[in-house]
């Protein structure tokens, strides 16, 4: 379980790039955990249709407690970007705001 203090991440239409957290505990004290696996998605809020449509997905790069996702959105739209993950027998979400112009 993690808790995002992220702002919304602006792109330009047509960028590729890195998309990198690093994932530390909530209650800031340095607990050792693996993360086992990794992935992403990146979902496009169609508001004309009230729907979110899921435009790309992917595996994550670990390392160490570092996700690293390579994006690049396909239209000038409002984003959810997720890390989805493994943490010992947990499944953590983490989900950014993603706003290409």
């Amino acid at each position: 379980m993690s808790i995002n203090y992220v702002d919304d991440i602006y792109m330009d239409l047509g960028e590729k790039t890195h998309m990198v957290s690093l994932v530390r505990p909530v209650c800031g004290e340095e607990i050792p955990f693996e993360i086992r696996a990794a992935r992403w998605e990146l979902y496009r809020e169609d508001w004309e249709k009230g729907d979110v449509v899921l435009e790309a997905e992917g595996e994550c790069t670990v390392n160490g407690h570092a996700l690293d996702a390579l994006i690049q959105p396909e239209m000038a739209a409002r984003y959810r970007f997720k890390y989805i993950y493994q943490v010992a027998d947990e499944t953590w979400v983490d989900v950014i705001r993603l706003r290409v112009n």
